[in-house]
C-alpha cells in the first residue's frame, strides 16, 4: 500500500510527501536445526513482517541559475511473525542539496545523512566461526551513522547546439566526502574516506 500528496506552487516551489505499508509473507530463510556446525542449513517458509515508512521533501527553483532540495526518508521493519531473515537497514536518511548552472559554470553542493544500522550475521557465518584461523576478526553487525558532504565545479569549455541536439565539453573537479567522515556502508564494505577526482566529459 502506497499513498502520495504533492503540492506546487506557482512553478517554484514543489512539497511531496509520501508513505507505505508493505506485508511480507511466507519468507525463505535458513536454519541449521541442530548446533553441528557441518550439518546443512535447511530453508524454512512462513515467517512474515511488515515493512512501513514515508518520506517528504521540498524542490525549490530559488533564481533562474539556482535550485535546491531537501527530503527526509524513514523506514521501520516489523516482525509480526517468526524470527524473520532480517537484513540491514537505516531507519533514519536526509538528504540536501542545491544546484547551480550559471554558462560556463556548473556546480553541486550535495549532503547526506545516513543513520545508524545493524547487519545481523549469517548463522551459517557463525556456526563456523570456531573454525577460522586464530586472530580472524569477526566484522561488527552495527555500522555506525554517517554524514556526507559531496562538492563537484565544471567548466563547460566547448558547446554547440544545432536544432534539439547540442554537443559539448565539460571540465570538472569533485570532491567525495569532503567532510573526511571515514565511515563503512556495510560492515564488510571499505572504509571510505575523502576523494578527489578530475573529470572530462564530452556530449556528442
Amino acid at each position: 500500500m502506497n499513498w502520495l500528496s504533492r503540492l506546487v506552487v506557482d512553478h517554484r516551489l514543489r512539497t511531496r510527501v509520501t508513505g507505505f505499508f508493505n506485508q511480507i509473507s511466507d519468507q525463505i530463510i535458513f536454519r541449521n536445526p541442530t548446533s553441528n556446525p557441518l550439518s546443512p542449513a535447511t530453508p524454512i517458509n512462513g515467517n512474515s513482517a511488515d515493512i512501513y515508512g514515508g518520506e517528504v521533501g521540498v524542490e525549490a527553483l530559488i533564481t533562474s541559475w539556482l535550485s535546491g532540495f531537501a527530503n527526509y526518508a524513514y523506514q521501520e521493519v516489523g516482525k509480526s511473525s517468526g524470527r524473520s531473515s532480517e537484513r540491514g537497514f537505516s531507519h533514519h536518511k536526509v538528504n540536501a542539496g542545491l544546484r547551480m548552472t550559471w554558462h560556463p559554470l556548473r556546480g553541486e553542493v550535495l549532503y547526506h545523512h545516513v543513520g545508524a544500522a545493524s547487519y545481523p550475521l549469517s548463522e551459517l557465518f557463525t556456526n563456523l566461526a570456531p573454525f577460522f584461523p586464530v586472530g580472524t576478526i569477526v566484522p561488527q553487525e552495527r555500522v555506525s551513522s554517517y554524514n556526507l558532504l559531496n562538492l563537484r565545479l565544471g567548466y563547460v569549455i566547448w558547446r554547440q547546439q544545432t536544432g534539439d541536439n547540442v554537443r559539448e565539453a565539460e571540465l570538472a573537479i569533485s570532491v567525495f566526502n569532503a567532510l573526511n567522515d571515514t565511515h563503512r556502508e556495510h560492515p564488510l564494505g571499505d572504509l571510505l574516506g575523502t576523494r578527489v577526482m578530475g573529470w572530462l566529459t564530452v556530449k556528442l
